[in-house]
């Protein structure tokens, strides 16, 4: 569990863009890997690559975000 906190947490809070990218991505693979126990459901690559991009644009605004408080302490 600590992993899980040290990943999502800063300074003992959630931050809201970690959250996103953690969840975007199992979701994706979940609904990857769906068909596997539900043949039948259809799996639509445009949602697949949404949550995916979903997960990565949080991803890039954490990054910038950092990058520019680091900016600024200089």
């Amino acid at each position: 569990m600590k992993i899980i906190k040290d990943t999502l947490q800063i300074d003992g809070k959630f931050s809201i863009r970690r959250l996103m990218t953690f969840s975007a991505f199992w979701v994706a693979t979940v609904y990857a890997f769906l068909p596997l126990f539900m043949p039948t459901f259809d799996v639509k690559e445009f949602v697949f690559l949404g949550f995916l991009g979903a997960g990565g644009f949080s991803l890039f605004r954490t990054q910038k975000l950092k990058t520019k408080i680091e900016d600024e302490t200089r």
